[in-house]
């Protein structure tokens, strides 16, 4: 039975979703502003199908920050309404600056709420933004108050939340409940099945990120070896492995995983519900793995081209996808060798590529890295450094906020810094890595206080 919106999102969210609806129809053209990552992508996606069924004109940007720079040149603009997703919340006082109306569809933890944007963010609604409602899903909400018609959007906003790690466990709160109405709808249909690319077995192990498989990903000798041993061919496709060799299969590569010493949510990424988007016809986690690609490696405007349907974009993302992928995995086959360097309470390494120093810290975390504490990646640029950190499920439940220790520490070197709790990003002054190291080390062990010996 097909369920209202009203049963699957908070009120109070519902209502400022159509108090941000209510300035679409006056204009003719929207400006859209989003973050560069898959989540911000997707977004960028949704709004710009959304719209354009609205008969309304797009400019769509996405940039890794919205800042007094970009805020200056979106001032100089002459802009009917601006619509800024998966940013925006913690950027408030630029945003109010503008001349125009601005709309807000942000997941990330809000400083303050504004009497002067039409700001919709979960968390005012006491929806958790980390875990419960991705800046897609957010904005998709949006969408879906302006027309019921955009319940097939659903593909981009489930890559955006797969691309956020909402999906890493389940699937819960907001989130659960409009994804399960895309599936009673057929919008998009489940499928359960090992977390593997369809490709041969052997390549597809060698390949394989998420899960990272300590002396086997980004070693195809390696990985050929192991499975020969275990008694698998590493020529057949994924796909034709009967329900007998997957489950062995399974059973092995958890065991992996086990002596690795990954984290517990790791284990849960082994076996996965893979999502088969029904109008974009392909995976909601292929889509996602496309534009992160084109994102990390600096062709936003070809991961939106795929988002909305370019299958010209979608042969170029496959040739990025195996170049970020090789990329990816020969930082991390490094940090397996080097290791990391460990301040009491912190880990950190340096990642001369900002665009992959997140992707690094994430899945290092959850594969190999230490569990105890969290992991800082720092890209020193011209001028500035920029910071990645992520942390554990446990750390967080051990009291770590990540956004609230960045932003803290950013702003005592000059620089900022947020985010979620359990992943967040800073930029500081170059030169002042050190001091904002240590200034993080001290706020972290505050907040963890003597769990921070015990937390696994």
């Amino acid at each position: 039975m097909v369920k209202r919106l009203e049963d699957l999102a908070p009120e109070g969210l519902l209502v400022r979703a159509r108090e941000a609806a209510s300035l679409v129809d006056g204009v003719s053209r929207v400006r859209v502003f989003c973050h560069y990552d898959p989540d911000g992508t997707t977004s960028a996606s949704i709004l710009t199908r959304a719209l354009m069924r609205r008969g309304k004109r797009i400019h769509a940007t996405m940039a890794h920050a919205l800042d007094r720079s970009s805020a200056a040149r979106l001032n100089e603009e002459t802009n009917e309404l601006l619509i800024v997703s998966d940013m925006g919340s913690a950027q408030l006082d630029l945003l109010e600056g503008l001349s125009y109306p601005v709309v807000v569809l942000d997941h990330h933890k809000p400083i303050r709420d504004s009497d002067k944007i039409a700001h919709v963010n979960p968390h005012f609604e006491g929806v958790d933004g980390a875990r419960e409602m991705c800046g897609a899903t957010t904005t998709w909400l949006f969408t879906l108050v302006l027309d019921e018609a955009n319940w097939d959007l659903a593909g981009p906003a489930m890559a955006g939340a797969i691309g956020d790690k909402q999906a890493v466990g389940g699937f819960v709160g907001v989130n659960a409940a409009l994804f399960g109405e895309a599936v009673e709808r057929k919008v998009v249909v489940p499928e359960r099945r090992l977390a593997l690319r369809d490709q041969p077995l052997g390549k597809a192990l060698a390949q394989s990120i998420e899960p990272y498989f300590v002396g086997l990903s980004g070693r195809p000798e390696a990985a050929l070896e192991f499975l020969r041993a275990a008694g698998f061919n590493s020529d057949v496709m994924v796909r034709q492995l009967d329900a007998v060799t997957r489950r062995k299969l399974g059973s092995v590569l958890a065991t992996r995983l086990l002596e690795q010493r990954a984290a517990p949510e790791a284990l849960e990424t082994l076996v996965e519900d893979r999502y088969w988007i029904e109008p974009d016809q392909m995976y909601a986690q292929d889509l996602e793995a496309y534009v992160n690609s084109c994102d990390r490696l600096g062709q936003e405007g070809l991961g939106l081209a795929v988002c909305l349907g370019d299958r010209d974009a979608l042969a170029k993302a496959e040739k990025l996808l195996e170049a970020y992928t090789s990329r990816l995995l020969g930082y991390l086959v490094g940090l397996e060798a080097k290791g990391l360097f460990a301040k009491k309470h912190i880990q950190f390494f340096y990642c001369d590529d900002a665009a992959l120093a997140g992707s690094v810290a994430g899945t290092g975390m959850q594969f190999f890295f230490d569990q105890s504490k969290p992991v800082l990646g720092l890209s020193v640029l011209d001028g500035v450094t920029k910071v990645s950190a992520r942390g554990t499920r446990s750390l967080i439940a051990a009291g770590l906020d990540l956004a609230a220790a960045l932003r803290e520490a950013a702003s005592e070197v000059g620089g900022n810094g947020g985010g979620h709790n359990i992943a967040s990003g800073a930029t500081v002054p170059k030169g002042k890595e050190e001091k904002f190291l240590a200034l993080v080390d001290d706020i972290v062990a505050r907040q963890l206080g003597a769990t921070s010996e015990v937390v696994q």
